[in-house]
């Protein structure tokens, strides 16, 4: 059984048992891990079923779930528009930019954006499909490299993690000065995790997750790996096919942060 990664304090407290795995709280710090990750050498390259086209991204799609995720690339467009100024001259890097589809909607807006991932399956799409500069390198490789981005995402990546402090403070290295990181993870405090039991699949993949945040421990995180400032973000996604009470009732859950999803800012 591994430590905790946030602290290193031995003692947890078991929080979730989904088959051979262990989900437990620090009793030190409240950070929740999985305590016995699996090997992660194979289990990425089937983490990605593409089963569509570059053509069926797109608003208007017969495959309802590329619409979902194409209206919520396009609201994430958004808020870096909002967030950034003169954003047509950024460099931007996506990690874990899976089959591209958010690179793609940044190409769509005039964003330069490269991005890395871990699935060649994914990868071989995003490029032949829509064009994009993307590879299989790793940070490590990138800050070898001396590469440096104005902008760093991160959508739903940090809970694949082992180790987020240590691989955030590699990311922050990758940050031009005053440079922005976007995060967006799966909130262990939500409505959805509470009343499923903390058995919610949008969020508890044991065989990928290995971090589990609240914005405490995200706040904390950000802190550790060395960001001079860090702040969630109200914001979540209006979608077309949610009722008007639907989508209202999530923006009032993100103010009280029980929201499925978390998204911060931090500034280097």
């Amino acid at each position: 059984m591994r430590p905790c990664p946030l602290c290193g304090n031995t003692k947890n407290r078991l929080k979730i048992k989904e088959k051979e795995f262990l989900v437990s709280e620090c009793v030190s710090c409240g950070f929740v891990f999985l305590v016995n990750p699996p090997d992660e050498s194979e289990i990425y390259e089937d983490y990605y079923k593409i089963e569509f086209t570059a053509e069926d991204y797109s608003g208007n799609s017969e495959y309802g779930f590329l619409n979902r995720i194409f209206e919520i690339n396009t609201q994430r467009v958004s808020l870096l528009k909002n967030s950034i100024n003169n954003f047509e001259n950024i460099k931007l890097l996506d990690i874990g930019c899976g089959s591209g589809l958010f690179l793609k909607s940044c190409k769509d807006a005039w964003i330069n954006g490269t991005g890395i991932d871990v699935s060649n399956n994914a990868l071989t799409f995003a490029r032949e499909s829509f064009g994009l500069d993307v590879s299989a390198k790793s940070v490590d490789e990138l800050l070898n490299e001396g590469k440096k981005f104005d902008v760093i995402t991160l959508w739903h990546v940090l809970e694949h993690f082992l180790n987020p402090v240590e691989e955030l403070k590699k990311i922050r290295d990758l940050l031009n000065d005053g440079g922005l990181l976007f995060i967006e993870v799966p909130n262990f405090n939500s409505i959805k995790f509470r009343l499923s039991g903390y058995k919610w699949k949008g969020g508890n993949h044991p065989l990928y997750h290995r971090s589990f945040f609240t914005v405490k421990s995200l706040s904390e995180v950000l802190k550790k790996a060395g960001f001079s400032e860090s702040h969630k973000l109200n914001f979540t996604y209006s979608l077309k096919e949610n009722s008007f009470l639907y989508n209202l009732s999530k923006k009032l859950f993100v103010h009280i942060s029980a929201d499925a999803f978390l998204n911060f800012k931090a500034v280097k």
